[in-house]
C-alpha cells in the first residue's frame, strides 16, 4: 500500500544537514545512504572503516564517488565515539546506525562523556495504517524497559515536543493498558491515573490532552469507548500511544507492520541530535522516513 503521510513528511523535509551514519557495513545501509542523495533529505557522512567500506561498495556495485568517508578502526565502538565527537564539534546534526549492535551506538551516546542532556533518552515512532487517518505516535518501544510514572511523564515530554516540532499542534495522548478500569494490582492502570491527575495539575505540555488508561480498543475506536461507556475526548482520536512498557510497545509496533501493513518512522528523543536506530528488518522506506523524522526535528532545534 502506498504511505502518504510519510512520502509527505519525506518530501517537505529535504535539506543540506549532515547525517553520520555509523559503521555502514552492510548492503541495506548503503542503499539507504543512496536513496538520502536521491531523496537531498542530507548530506550522509560515512563514519567507519574506510577500506571495508569501499570494497563492499565495490562488491554491491554501488558507488560511493564524492561521499565523505570518516575512517575509523575496524570497530563498530570507536565508530560510535568518532560520530559522538563529531557532534560535540557541530559537525553532525543527527546520527544512523550502521550495522553495528544498538548497544554499541548507544552507549558511546548515552555515556557522561556522550550526548546526553538534561533530558531522559527515549524512542517515538510515527506509524502509518491504512485504518487510521493520521500518523500515530508510539513511546516508549525502543530504550525505556519498564519506566515507573515519572520516567512516562519524562517520555511524554520528550515526545509532544517532538510532535510540535513536527508541525502537530493541540496533541490527544491515550495512555493504554490492558483496561480502562483502575486496577490495584495493574500498575499501569496506576500509572496512568497518577499521570492524568499530575497533567491537570500542572501540564506535562501546553494544549494537550492526557486520558487514561485506556484499553487499546477503546483508545483507537470511538465507538468501542462508547460501547463501554467511556466519555472522551481523546477516544478514537489519539496522536500518540503511551504504552505500559518496551514488551508491550515492541509486540505492538511489529504487530501494525507485519499484520496490519503499517510503515514507520523512528527517532531517539532527549540526546544533543536525533538519533535514528535502524532494525536489521527495517524496510528501506522506513529508513528514508525515519530520517526525514530526524531532520525536520533537527531543522527546528537550530
Amino acid at each position: 500500500m502506498p504511505y502518504p503521510l510519510l512520502e509527505k513528511l519525506i518530501q517537505e523535509s529535504k535539506s543540506r544537514l549532515a547525517l553520520g551514519v555509523v559503521y555502514p557495513l552492510n548492503k541495506t545501509a548503503l542503499e539507504t545512504v543512496h536513496q538520502l542523495i536521491k531523496k537531498e533529505l542530507c548530506i550522509p557522512i560515512l563514519i567507519g572503516p574506510k577500506a571495508r567500506i569501499v570494497q563492499l561498495a565495490d562488491k554491491e556495485h554501488l558507488s560511493i564517488a564524492g561521499l565523505e568517508i570518516i575512517d575509523t578502526p575496524d570497530d563498530p565502538i570507536e565508530a560510535s565515539k568518532k560520530a559522538v565527537e563529531m557532534v560535540k564539534e557541530n559537525k553532525l546534526s543527527a546520527l544512523m546506525k550502521g550495522s553495528l549492535h544498538t548497544e554499541d551506538l548507544m552507549g558511546p551516546i548515552v555515556s557522561r562523556t556522550g550526548l546526553r542532556t538534561e533530558r531522559r533518552t527515549s524512542h517515538l515512532f510515527l506509524l502509518e495504517l491504512e485504518r487510521y487517518p493520521k500518523l500515530l505516535g508510539l513511546s516508549d518501544c525502543v530504550v525505556n524497559i519498564a519506566p515507573n510514572a515519572a520516567q512516562k511523564k519524562e517520555i511524554l515530554k520528550n515526545s509532544l515536543e517532538a510532535f510540535n516540532k513536527l508541525g502537530v499542534q493541540n496533541s490527544k495522548v491515550a495512555i493504554v493498558a490492558a483496561t480502562e478500569t483502575i486496577n490495584p494490582v495493574m500498575q499501569s492502570t496506576l500509572d496512568a491515573q497518577e499521570i492524568v491527575d499530575a497533567h491537570l495539575a500542572s501540564p506535562i505540555h501546553p494544549n494537550t490532552l492526557i486520558e487514561g488508561p485506556f484499553g487499546f480498543d477503546n483508545a483507537i475506536s470511538a465507538l468501542a469507548a462508547q460501547i463501554k461507556g467511556i466519555q472522551s475526548k481523546v477516544a478514537g482520536d489519539p496522536d500518540l500511544l503511551l504504552v505500559p512498557d518496551l514488551q508491550v510497545g515492541n509486540i505492538l509496533y511489529k504487530a501494525l507492520i507485519y499484520l496490519a501493513g503499517a510503515e514507520c518512522a523512528g527517532v531517539v528523543l532527549g540526546a544533543q541530535v536525533p538519533i535514528i536506530l535502524t532494525s536489521r528488518a527495517d524496510s528501506i522506506f522506513s529508513r528514508i522516513a525515519s530520517t526525514a523524522m530526524a531532520i525536520r526535528l533537527a531543522q527546528q532545534s537550530k
